[in-house]
């Protein structure tokens, strides 16, 4: 393995505003942490994790046996101690075993039961990870986001994706696996069709896909408010309940649950999302 850090740092005082539309950050400090990792092909698979409590993660695929970190790590703080605290407590541990790199923001919050962060009135400080990775286009990614949404270009590799606050947006991609999150939307534009079972799923926000001419695949839809609509012509499986056009594209209507197939069936793709439409678009090479 190949690594290298470069720390830039910087402090000075907030006069007004913060992260929060209602808290006043007394401190603010910045720091960028880059680092290299090398992950040759081999008869591991290649694969990325990125936990990350507050802050955004974009992750890139690229061509070569690199994965390129570069994270900008922002402290606001209410004092002294309290940045002291967050310095102290809160770590970004990056760490690789094999072909497997692992970013995982560890701090008071993490527990064996899993996450509980009490906000910045109990902490006094709150810590923004900002993430910019390039991996070679076959890497797997795990990625986690607390607070902010998730982007993807370019990556071939499967998937699983999960979100809370914020949208998640694939573009470009190919692979399957599971693009959830619960207040937000979900984008994803495919260059190659899933060809194993994959989940879209939001709580609040909208399902948007793009999907390769020639969609063959299993269709299964949950929504509560919101219509469905698709640009491929779908054969209706038990559930569904009547259709109609609405410019130009045809629209399902149900109950909460529908199913349908594309061109000959295939892989089980799963549509989920309680308030908001779910749309299939019809994407060409």
């Amino acid at each position: 393995m190949r690594s290298s850090l470069i720390l830039m740092m910087a402090a000075l005082p907030l006069a007004a505003g913060g992260w929060d539309d209602d808290h006043h950050w007394k401190l603010d400090e910045k720091e960028t942490i880059r680092r290299t990792f090398d992950i040759a092909a081999g008869s591991a698979a290649r694969k990325l994790l990125v936990d990350n409590i507050h802050g955004f993660i974009h992750v890139t695929g690229a061509g070569g046996s690199q994965v390129q970190v570069s994270i900008e790590k922002h402290i606001y703080a209410d004092s002294s101690e309290a940045m002291a605290e967050a310095k102290r407590d809160v770590k970004m541990d990056m760490s690789q075993q094999g072909n497997f790199v692992r970013l995982y923001e560890d701090g008071p919050f993490r527990s064996a039961n899993g996450t509980s962060y009490r906000g910045e009135s109990y902490y006094g400080y709150r810590v923004v990870f900002d993430f910019e990775v390039q991996v070679p286009f076959d890497t797997a990614l795990d990625l986690k986001a607390l607070n902010n949404g998730i982007v993807v270009k370019k990556t071939t590799g499967d998937y699983d994706i999960h979100g809370l606050n914020g949208g998640i947006e694939m573009e470009d991609v190919a692979g399957s696996g599971i693009v959830s999150t619960l207040n937000g939307k979900v984008k994803v534009t495919f260059r190659k069709n899933p060809a194993k079972a994959t989940q879209f799923k939001t709580l609040n926000g909208s399902v948007d896909v793009w999907f390769q001419n020639g969609l063959n695949a299993d269709l299964k839809f949950k929504k509560l408010n919101g219509g469905i609509y698709t640009d491929f012509e779908v054969t209706a499986l038990p559930q569904t309940v009547a259709g109609g056009t609405s410019d130009g594209k045809f629209v399902y209507r149900s109950d909460r649950k529908m199913a349908g197939r594309a061109g000959k069936g295939g892989p089980e793709l799963t549509f989920d999302t309680l308030n908001g439409s779910i749309r299939l678009h019809s994407k060409t090479i």
